[in-house]
C-alpha cells in the first residue's frame, strides 16, 4: 500500500470517528441546547466535506438540510406518511419549514 493511500484511509477513519462523536454529543444536547447541537452538526458536515466522505445515512436523515437542526419527531419535526402517486414519508422541519420526502417501496 502506498503512503498516499494509507494517509487517505487514516484521514477517512479519523473523520468518521469524529463525526460519530459529534453526533452522539449533539443528540445529548438537542433537547437542552439545540443551538449547540446545530453547531456540532454543521462542523460534522464540514469535516465530511474536507475528508470527502459521506455522513452515514442514519445520521444524515436526522439533520435538516435547511437549518442544520437535529430532527426529533414531534419536537423539531413533523412526520407524515403519504400515499399520493407513490408511498412516501414526508418530514417537515418545524424550525425552518424545510420539507424532505423519503420514498418507501
Amino acid at each position: 500500500m502506498s503512503k498516499r493511500k494509507f494517509a487517505k484511509e487514516k484521514i477517512h477513519r479519523l473523520a468518521q470517528a469524529r463525526i460519530g462523536i459529534l453526533w452522539r454529543q449533539a443528540l445529548q444536547e438537542a433537547k437542552i441546547r439545540p443551538e449547540i447541537a446545530r453547531k456540532q452538526m454543521l462542523s460534522a458536515r464540514k469535516i465530511a466535506q474536507r475528508a470527502r466522505i459521506k455522513i452515514p445515512r442514519e445520521v444524515n436523515r436526522r439533520i435538516c438540510k435547511g437549518c442544520g437542526t437535529i430532527l426529533i419527531p414531534g419536537d423539531t419535526c413533523r412526520v407524515r406518511i403519504r400515499h399520493n402517486r407513490s408511498r412516501h414519508v414526508v418530514v417537515t422541519c418545524t424550525e425552518c419549514g424545510h420539507i424532505k420526502r423519503y420514498y418507501a417501496s
